[in-house]
């Protein structure tokens, strides 16, 4: 019995520095990608075209990989190419979503989340998009997940 007690927590010793770790980076990604948004949001903000590009150039840097960065930009050298999208509005992501912009890890992708106002439709609607990490915590991909309609930008959770 004692010999078994001690091999279990010998076992637990070498697994939980992994587990640590492993929830460590889910965390760090986490927070990664929701700075981006923050960060993101404020640059959709510029009125100048030449600083929006150097900024978010930068910005993709450091948060983005080199091939998802190339993409995203050759849709902004080229207004008529199928590039990739970091958000799913015409002016990139609101501000005030960022009070309710919700990042989870699903699986093998993030699940973001936050509020748009649709001024056509006097509605809110939520945004979910998968986003996908390459092994750097880098973001990869963003895909649009699915929109749905919600009462008021707090209602994420619902």
């Amino acid at each position: 019995m004692k010999k078994r007690l001690i091999s279990f927590l010998l076992l637990a010793l070498f697994i939980l520095p992994t587990v640590c770790l492993a929830q460590q980076q889910v965390d760090s990604n986490q927070l990664n990608v929701r700075l981006f948004y923050y960060k993101y949001a404020s640059i959709c903000q510029l009125t100048n075209y030449d600083e929006y590009y150097k900024q978010y150039t930068v910005l993709l840097d450091e948060y983005v990989s080199s091939s998802f960065k190339k993409s995203v930009l050759y849709e902004l050298d080229d207004p008529n190419s199928i590039g990739a999208d970091i958000a799913t509005d015409d002016n990139g992501i609101q501000k005030l979503s960022l009070d309710n912009l919700k990042v989870d890890k699903r699986g093998t992708f993030y699940l973001v989340r936050y509020p748009i106002y649709d001024s056509d439709e006097k509605k809110y609607i939520e945004i979910g998009l998968k986003i996908t990490l390459d092994s750097h915590g880098k973001i990869q991909s963003v895909a649009g997940s699915y929109t749905k309609e919600i009462n008021n930008p707090t209602d994420l959770n619902k």
